[in-house]
C-alpha cells in the first residue's frame, strides 16, 4: 500500500489552519472566542457550525459534524485521507514522498483525476495542429486573450473517431479509469471519443482540479451545440459551478456573484476584469448549486440570455436561491444578445451599469409574466404562482418580506396574501406531518456515554501537565464504561505524560467519525471548564467507586448463582471483601 510517512501528515496537520481553510466554504464571523457561519454540510438559517481557532477543530451542534483541519477537507471535498492530505500539501506547498511498494494502486478517483488533468494537456496541445490553429484563431476573433485560454486550459478534440483514445492508451491509463471516465463511448465496434471536432472547455472543481470537459460544436452543422461529460464519480453536474475555483475568493469579497448560462459567457465576464462570477455547467441550476453558492456570499445577480428562455430560466432559478435564503436580483439583458456578445461589443460598463439597475425577483417575474397582468385573471395568476413558490420558503421572516413585496406590487391586502399564504402552508404542512420526526441526525452515543467520563476527556486536554500526568499515572482503563471512551482514551494515554498540551486535531484522525463528531462537541468550548489537580482527582475517585460498584453487582449475582449450583464460594466472597475495603478506603479519601 502507499503510506505517507508519519512525520509528513505531521508536518501537513499542524501547518494547516482551521480558520484559513474552512473560510474558503463558509462566510465565519467572530462571536467570543470561536467564529460562526452556515453549516456547509447541512441546510440550516441559523448558523450552528463553529470553529474553534485555538484547538483548530470545528463543530456544527446542527447535524453533528465535527473535526479536525483534515477531517472537514475529507468531508467537505469527499475525498478519502490520503487524498485530504494531498489536497493541504497543495494547498500550503509540502512536498509528499509517498512509500510505496510493488502492489500499489491508485484508487479510482485519484485514476480519475490524473487521467481528466492529462486529457486537457491533450486537447490544449490540438490547438497547435491545423486544425486547432483555426480554433485559436476563432477564440481570438471573439476577443478572448491567450491569456485566459491558457488559464481556463481550452482546447480541441479532432473531429476523429479515436484520436483521443490512441493518445490516452499511450500514456498508460487503466482500462477502468478510463471506462468511468465519461471521456469515451461504448460502440458495438469498440470504444470512441465522447468529444470530436469541437472546442473544449476544462471544468473545474471548486478547488482547482479537473473533473469533466464541455465541448462546443466548431465548423459543424451539428444540431447539439454542447456536448458535456456525463455524471462520473469525480463530477457531480448538480454541485459544480464552472469557475467557481478562480472567482471564489473575489465572490467571497463583494459578498456576490453574477451567474451566467454559458461558458463563453463567464469568461468575457471574467475577462473584462469582473471577478466575481461563476456560470452553470451541464444542467439546469439546482438547489445544491444555490447552497454551494450561500457557503460564499449572500447576494446574488442572475445574468441570463435576454430571450424568452433565459428570462424563463432566471425567473425559475431566483425562486431556488430565494428558498435557500439569498438575495437575488436579475440583471436585464437586451433582448437578442447574451453577455458574452454584449460585453465584447460595448465593454463591461453597460453590463455593471445593468447589474446597479437590476430587479428584485418578484419585480422582474411581474415584469415578464406570460399573461397580460393588467386582467383580473392575470394578476390572480401571477399572485397564485408567486405563492406557491413562497410557501416552499422555510424562515417564516423572509416569507413574511416576500408576502408584503408581493402586497405591494399587485396592490392586494397584505391580509388577503397572508391569508392565501396560510392556506398553502397549512396544506403542506399536513403532507409532511410525517416527516416531523426525522429531523437531522445526532448521535446515539450521548445518552450511553456518562459525564463522568466525558470530564476525564475533558481533562486529558488540560494545558496543566500536573493534570495529564496525574491521569496518566491514575486512571486504568478498566475503569471506563463506554467503548467509545476506551478508544478514545487508548489514543490519547501514550500523550499524557508529554510536558506539553495534546493538540486535539492529533487524535482526530485516528477515531471513527461518530466518535470523533462526539469528542469535538465535549472539548470543544473546553476554555470555559475550570480545571484543576482536585477537579481531576475527584473525578479519577468517582471512576474507581463506578466501577467497584459495577464489579460488586456482578459478583453478588455470580454469588448468588454459585450458592444455588452448591459451587465453591469462598474466591468470590474473598473478591467482593477486597473490593469492599477498597470502597471503604476510597470514601475516606482525601485529597492527596
Amino acid at each position: 500500500m502507499a503510506r505517507i510517512p508519519e512525520q509528513t501528515i505531521e508536518q501537513i496537520r499542524s501547518t494547516s489552519d482551521i480558520f484559513e481553510i474552512v473560510s474558503e466554504y463558509v462566510q465565519l464571523k467572530k462571536r467570543g472566542h470561536n467564529f460562526f457561519g452556515l453549516c456547509p454540510f447541512h441546510d440550516e438559517k441559523t448558523p450552528s457550525f463553529s470553529i474553534n481557532p485555538n484547538r483548530q477543530i470545528y463543530k456544527c451542534f446542527g447535524c453533528g459534524a465535527g473535526g479536525g483541519t483534515i477531517n472537514f477537507v475529507m468531508e467537505v471535498e469527499q475525498l478519502e485521507f490520503i487524498e485530504a492530505i494531498q489536497f493541504l500539501a497543495d494547498r500550503y506547498k509540502i512536498e509528499i514522498d509517498f512509500e510505496t511498494d510493488s502492489n500499489f494502486s491508485k484508487d479510482t478517483r485519484s485514476q480519475l483525476l490524473e487521467l481528466h488533468t492529462k486529457v486537457a494537456e491533450i486537447f490544449n496541445k490540438n490547438l497547435e495542429s491545423n486544425e486547432g490553429k483555426r480554433v485559436v484563431s476563432h477564440l481570438l476573433g471573439r476577443g478572448f486573450s491567450k491569456e485566459i485560454i491558457t488559464q481556463f486550459r481550452l482546447g480541441f478534440s479532432p473531429n476523429k473517431y479515436d484520436s483521443l483514445l490512441k493518445e490516452v492508451r499511450k500514456h498508460g491509463s487503466s482500462p477502468e479509469a478510463m471506462k468511468q471516465s465519461g471521456l469515451f463511448i461504448s460502440t458495438s465496434k469498440g470504444y470512441m471519443d465522447r468529444f470530436r471536432g469541437r472546442i473544449m472547455f476544462s471544468i473545474f472543481d471548486s478547488s482547482g482540479k479537473i473533473i469533466a470537459f464541455a465541448g462546443r460544436v466548431f465548423e459543424s452543422d451539428d444540431p447539439a451545440k454542447y456536448v458535456n461529460s456525463p455524471e462520473t464519480p469525480i463530477y457531480n453536474k448538480s454541485r459544480i459551478l464552472y469557475g467557481i475555483h478562480a472567482s471564489k475568493h473575489e465572490i467571497r469579497k463583494t459578498n456576490s456573484v453574477i451567474v451566467v448560462e454559458g461558458y463563453f459567457d463567464f469568461l468575457q465576464i471574467f475577462q473584462s476584469g469582473i471577478k466575481n462570477c461563476v456560470a452553470i455547467s451541464g444542467t439546469a441550476f439546482t438547489e445544491q448549486h444555490a447552497l454551494q453558492l450561500k457557503r460564499y456570499c449572500n447576494n446574488v445577480y442572475l445574468a441570463y440570455d435576454g430571450d424568452s428562455a433565459g428570462i424563463s430560466a432566471a425567473i425559475r432559478t431566483g425562486y431556488i436561491l430565494v428558498k435557500a435564503g439569498i438575495s437575488t436580483n436579475i440583471v436585464t439583458i437586451p433582448k437578442g444578445i447574451d453577455p458574452d456578445d454584449w460585453i465584447k461589443t460595448d465593454g463591461n460598463k453597460p453590463l455593471l451599469d445593468a447589474i446597479k439597475n437590476s430587479n428584485q425577483l418578484l419585480n422582474f417575474h411581474y415584469k415578464n409574466f406570460s399573461e397580460d397582468i393588467s386582467t383580473n385573471s392575470g394578476k390572480s395568476n401571477y399572485i397564485s404562482e408567486v405563492l406557491n413558490e413562497l410557501a416552499q420558503i422555510k424562515e417564516p421572516v423572509t416569507r413574511e418580506l416576500y408576502a408584503k413585496s408581493l402586497s405591494d406590487l399587485t396592490q392586494i391586502s397584505i391580509n388577503s396574501i397572508i391569508e392565501s399564504l396560510q392556506v398553502l402552508l397549512n396544506k403542506k404542512n399536513k403532507r409532511l406531518s410525517y416527516k416531523k420526526n426525522n429531523k437531522i441526525k445526532t448521535s446515539t452515543i450521548t445518552n450511553s456515554l456518562s459525564l463522568l467520563e466525558q470530564d476525564l476527556l475533558r481533562l486529558c486536554f488540560s494545558v496543566d501537565p500536573n493534570i495529564r500526568k496525574f491521569l496518566f499515572e491514575n486512571v486504568k482503563e478498566d475503569w471506563l464504561e463506554s467503548n467509545m471512551v476506551k478508544v478514545i482514551y487508548d489514543k490519547i494515554y501514550i500523550h499524557l505524560h508529554s510536558e506539553h498540551s495534546i493538540e486535539a486535531s492529533l487524535i482526530m484522525n485516528d477515531i471513527p467519525k461518530d466518535y470523533r463528531e462526539k469528542l469535538t462537541e465535549i472539548i470543544f468550548d473546553l476554555e470555559k471548564l475550570e480545571t484543576s489537580l482536585p477537579f481531576a482527582r475527584d473525578c479519577v475517585k468517582r471512576l474507581e467507586e463506578n466501577y467497584i460498584d459495577l464489579s460488586l453487582n456482578n459478583l453478588r449475582k455470580r454469588l448468588k448463582k454459585a450458592e444455588l449450583e452448591n459451587n465453591d464460594c469462598i474466591s468470590i466472597i474473598k473478591q467482593i471483601d477486597d473490593l469492599l475495603k477498597k470502597k471503604i478506603q476510597l470514601s475516606c479519601y482525601n485529597e492527596l
